[in-house]
């Protein structure tokens, strides 16, 4: 079973080497990273509380050969220090989902949408990312942009629309920033994913490049869910699995291909930059890894315990993240906000500039 383990844990690491459209399934077991790293530490202790502690070899050399995931999954900053502090030199970044703001909870989406705009004021970050964000077309309706932008004190706002959920709303990726906007783009994905890009103008000699983006889901409908949680509990056929297993894949490979584009685009940005929003897509997933290239993952820097960002189907769900340049920004604090306002979870960092970043 040990050694069974360790080859379990060497598909989990191929899963984010691996393009999934090359190699089909292997994606999979992304899902499973969390589980395959518990399963070696518990072998770790349990051979060494047995008479042949040797064995104990086999799980630590595979943890300190796959010890990058380690940090990326499980966050042991319990102590690290977080500065939250405001100065000249620092800004704030909040990345969100909120889920249309409610929208999808008729008979409760006006107290979401006011308790979702208090939280954001509570926090009060700098630069607001917010996909899967609803806006009326008629602008006279969106009280909840407008609030954001009063209260918050923005002084720029960009949002484009992903796709028309009926004839009075749209859903959409917002960006709200208190500093100036100096160039604002939007790259096609895919049909319906996009990637925001916004110029952040901190100082007079220090520009931020800001990436916002909600890659491709899973897709899964509360029948979907509701099989995947029956599927936890007690199990179920794997037989009947398959066809699930299969669209699973498939958005594997939408998201894969999505990540090599965005990983082009930010590997070309003349500033320091922050590339954040919904991912769709565990740590040390292909995704994930694509996209993170050379920057730094704020969690695996100040995160605590698993970080779970996704409030539903199991507890290892971080699938939203926060990357940055580490040799231009220093990471102050990082935190994830546990809310049942939206199905995702907020995540905030908190950075500062080393130098200026424009001549």
């Amino acid at each position: 079973m040990n050694i069974g383990a360790f080859l379990w844990l060497v598909f989990c690491y191929a899963a984010s080497i691996a393009p999934p459209d090359s190699f089909r399934f292997i994606a999979l077991f992304s899902l499973t990273t969390p589980f395959a790293l518990a399963t070696h530490f518990f072998f770790a202790f349990f051979w060494l509380i047995s008479s042949k502690k040797w064995r104990t070899l086999l799980s630590v050399i595979a943890l300190i050969l796959f010890h990058t995931m380690i940090p990326a999954v499980f966050g042991y900053h319990y102590f690290a220090k977080n500065d939250w502090n405001k100065s000249a030199n620092s800004f704030k970044v909040m990345s969100w989902n909120t889920h249309g703001m409610g929208i999808y909870v008729p008979a409760a989406e006006k107290q979401l949408s006011k308790d979702i705009v208090a939280l954001i004021n509570l926090e009060n970050p700098d630069v607001l990312c917010l996909p899967e964000f609803s806006v009326n077309v008629n602008p006279s309706k969106n009280k909840d942009l407008r609030q954001l932008i009063n209260e918050g004190r923005y002084k720029e706002y960009r949002i484009n629309t992903d796709h028309v959920l009926n004839e009075k709303v749209v859903i959409g990726t917002a960006i709200l920033s208190k500093h100036p906007v100096v160039r604002y783009k939007v790259y096609d994905l895919n049909p319906e994913i996009y990637l925001l890009e916004c110029d952040v103008q901190m100082r007079a000699d220090a520009i931020v490049r800001v990436y916002v983006l909600h890659l491709h889901s899973f897709m899964l409908s509360d029948d979907d869910k509701a099989y995947l949680e029956k599927l936890k509990r007690n199990g179920e056929s794997i037989k009947k699995s398959r066809p699930l297993f299969s669209r699973l894949d498939w958005a594997y490979v939408q998201r894969g291909m999505e990540a090599d584009k965005v990983a082009a685009i930010v590997s070309k940005s003349p500033y320091p930059s922050i590339i954040c929003g919904d991912f769709n897509d565990l740590p040390f997933s292909y995704t994930y890894s694509t996209i993170k290239g050379k920057l730094t993952d704020a969690f695996a820097q100040k995160g605590k315990g698993l970080g779970r960002t996704y409030n539903q189907i199991v507890p290892t769900l971080r699938i939203d993240h926060i990357f940055y340049s580490s040799e231009l920004l220093e990471l102050h604090a990082f935190k994830t906000i546990q809310t049942p306002l939206s199905d995702h979870n907020p995540i905030v960092a908190n950075f500062g500039l080393k130098r200026k970043t424009v001549k």
